[in-house]
């Protein structure tokens, strides 16, 4: 078995969340109003282009599972971020809006590899009372890259480099150079277990347990996706400065940040996931009903107090199949993938509909529309148990093969 490196495995988890999501994917919102203008995008096709990118991680998500259940996440990792850097830098290449929608739908295939073996690295690397807060360290990455990113592609990299084309070509290199970095230095180790089929990962559908958490990622990061596809844009357009646009949706991520590592930190300490998943709903709905309400200028505020709520539970979300009984971690891989294809089906379908919510009545009917689909979190909350260290143990008799020790 290779040696426990759980310092360098969270770093070089953080490095792929932040470098091919962070500032790989999240580059096209605030560079929007510029492509836009150039290819001729309007919002509903702008939501539609953003949505490709989900729709490519839901469909490759699966067999992403698979092949790091398989082959383990460390080739797993290292070859898709080179796909993902070739997708990456074709969009400097693009004249149109549906070869842009094409190549972000090849990101997203990348995404859909890469995403099961995070979680899966960290909990082969990492002890199980900290698993939550290490997902929450990559989560941060993620999301301080995708607030670096927000802040700085219009105003600062795209003037520095000559437009928006060159600074995705220059996004590419870093990806390549993080996948290849991952595939050195990132060892797997055998976890037992007998490594499921194609097949067998779809057969994960009857965990309800598990089901409940898809459902719950499906609005939570749908919505999310949507609300980062549609701010840079529609604050714009309601008379915020680029500035105070940048302004905004970085203080958004930056607290975002910080809710994903305060809040998996104290779900670790006290050994309870629910509570935090439950009133980090409630939160998010608030908030996002004032944003539909509010003037623009009072939409940082509102912005904090959402990311705190959904910012919270998040990373919660990725434990939680490794902690479910019936599917531990030798199945981690297929779960997540299995997660991630209903998770990212809502980041196709929330962009779309929020896009089309939002040519015809503007920011506030955008937000309506969320607030009312992050009030449905609370339905598959009903009935999820908890997994966290204070809940009860599973039944001295679940079959060692339900409890992923085949």
């Amino acid at each position: 078995m290779a040696e426990q490196r759980p310092t360098l495995t969270t770093g070089m988890c953080a490095a792929v969340q932040g470098i091919g999501g962070g500032l790989g994917w999240s580059l096209l919102p605030p560079l929007m109003p510029m492509i836009a203008k150039e290819l001729g995008i309007s919002h509903t096709l702008g939501g539609f282009v953003w949505g490709m990118t989900p729709l490519g991680i839901a469909l490759a998500a699966p067999l992403g599972g698979y092949l790091v259940d398989r082959f383990g996440p460390r080739r797993i990792v290292g070859i898709a971020m080179i796909v993902g850097a070739l997708a990456c830098a074709a969009r400097a290449l693009v004249h149109d809006p549906y070869t842009l929608a094409l190549v972000m739908f090849v990101f997203g295939l990348h995404t859909g590899l890469t995403a099961p073996a995070v979680p899966k690295a960290l909990g082969a690397h990492v002890a199980p009372q900290h698993l939550g807060r290490a997902n929450g360290t990559a989560l941060v990455a993620y999301t301080v890259g995708t607030a670096l990113t927000v802040l700085t592609a219009r105003t600062v990299l795209a003037p520095a480099l000559g437009g928006w084309r060159p600074v995705m070509a220059v996004a590419a290199i870093l990806m390549a150079l993080t996948g290849i970095l991952f595939y050195l230095l990132v060892p797997d180790r055998a976890v037992g277990g007998r490594r499921a089929g194609l097949g067998q990962v779809f057969a994960l559908a009857r965990d309800w347990q598990l089901m409940r958490v898809g459902a719950i990622y499906f609005l939570l990061f749908g919505g999310y996706l949507a609300m980062l596809g549609l701010l840079p844009r529609s604050l714009t357009e309601s008379g915020l400065r680029p500035g105070q646009v940048a302004v905004a949706v970085a203080s958004w991520l930056g607290t975002v940040a910080v809710a994903n590592q305060l809040g998996p930190w104290l779900s670790d300490r006290i050994g309870r996931r629910r509570p935090f998943i439950l009133w980090g709903t409630v939160i998010t709905v608030l908030a996002v009903a004032g944003l539909a309400l509010a003037p623009p200028r009072a939409a940082v505020w509102l912005l904090v107090v959402g990311a705190i709520g959904g910012g919270c539970f998040t990373p919660l979300l990725l434990a939680l199949p490794l902690e479910i009984p019936t599917i531990g971690l030798a199945r981690a891989g297929g779960a997540v993938g299995l997660l991630m294809l209903i998770g990212q089906a809502g980041g196709f379908v929330l962009p779309v509909v929020c896009g089309a919510a939002a040519q015809g009545g503007g920011l506030g009917a955008a937000m309506g529309l969320l607030a009312g689909c992050y009030l449905l979190i609370l339905l598959p909350i009903i009935g999820l148990r908890e997994t966290g260290r204070a809940a009860a143990p599973p039944p001295e008799d679940l079959p060692a093969s339900r409890a992923g020790v085949a």
